[in-house]
């Protein structure tokens, strides 16, 4: 039997139903890749140029990808997480503290992927002259009293050697504190970037920053091509290119940044061969002669003749 529908209820029905085609869904809203900047390691110059070098990455990402991408400055690593980006250029202490998140490409800053550090000072070289003096450091808000004194100083300074400690929101303002400003008397930095101050000692190698996947909502294809483009990305300046990555070295400054317990290393003792009679006391035998004790006397009477 055949059914006839209303005419008003046949054009209320969608197309999909009337002519038998499959529904078409909805249009999924557009990607958009957001990225950020926490690296105060990294000498800039200034605020604008560090956010004009991310803004500009981000365009050679837009291109690459096709997907809207937009990048922001950061001035601490908190407001970074909160703010749920999907990539991140994070200095190597925070990342050696997040070794969770995808490594997808390490900074070539000097023309290598890792830079020395050192101790300076505007008291001179003497390490005991900065004996409760005040020290200055980046304050990265990623266990800087583990990088300070375990992997800075090797677990072999007490936390107390210094007298307080101040810290500054990047690198130039930390050593500015000690060379310019006068208010602080020593700063860690990379080899090459405490000018004026006096070389203490150094101490070590750390990674530069790192390009790190931090979201977890875009596909495995999309951080791929992301990861590609970084890498070809060569816009010079403070940070020169990026270079595929290795995980290794965040990991070895994140077991730097653990405390180290030292203790004393005793020489084995020397093999020393002993004679049993070396060491043994034989007692006197009782076969020695010896005279009998006299028990008897005799006394000849004068005259007397013995048989």
């Amino acid at each position: 039997m055949r059914t006839h529908l209303h005419p008003l209820i046949l054009a209320a029905l969608p197309v999909a139903l009337v002519s038998g085609a499959p529904a078409v869904a909805d249009a999924q809203p557009a990607q958009k890749i957001t990225i950020g900047i926490y690296a105060p390691s990294v000498e800039f110059g200034t605020a604008q140029a560090r956010l004009a070098y991310v803004k500009a990455l981000a365009r050679a990402i837009e291109q690459s990808t096709g997907i809207e991408t937009e990048a922001q400055s950061y001035a601490n690593v908190a407001a970074l997480v909160k703010d749920d980006v999907d990539f991140a250029i994070i200095e190597a202490q925070c990342y050696a503290t997040n070794l969770g998140w995808k490594l997808l490409a390490t900074a070539n800053v000097g023309g290598s992927t890792s830079r020395p550090w050192a101790l300076y000072s505007s008291m001179g070289p003497d390490m005991r002259s900065l004996r409760d003096k005040k020290l200055a450091y980046v304050s990265t808000g990623c266990n800087d009293a583990g990088f300070i004194d375990n992997a800075m100083l090797e677990s072999e300074v007490a936390p107390g050697f210094f007298g307080s400690r101040v810290g500054k929101l990047d690198l130039a303002a930390a050593i500015a504190e000690v060379a310019s400003y006068r208010t602080a008397h020593a700063v860690f930095a990379p080899v090459g970037s405490g000018k004026g101050l006096t070389k203490v000692f150094d101490t070590g190698s750390v990674p530069n920053p790192a390009f790190v996947s931090i979201g977890r909502r875009l596909s495995a294809d999309v951080v791929n091509k992301v990861a590609a483009a970084v890498t070809r990305y060569g816009g010079g300046g403070a940070i020169a290119s990026w270079q595929k990555p290795s995980r290794e070295p965040y990991a070895a400054l994140a077991s730097r940044m653990g405390k180290v317990v030292k203790n004393g290393v005793f020489a084995p003792p020397a093999l020393v061969r002993l004679d049993m009679r070396d060491v043994l006391v034989e007692p006197a035998s009782a076969r020695e002669p010896a005279l009998p004790p006299v028990r008897q006397h005799f006394v000849r009477s004068p005259g007397a003749r013995m048989q």
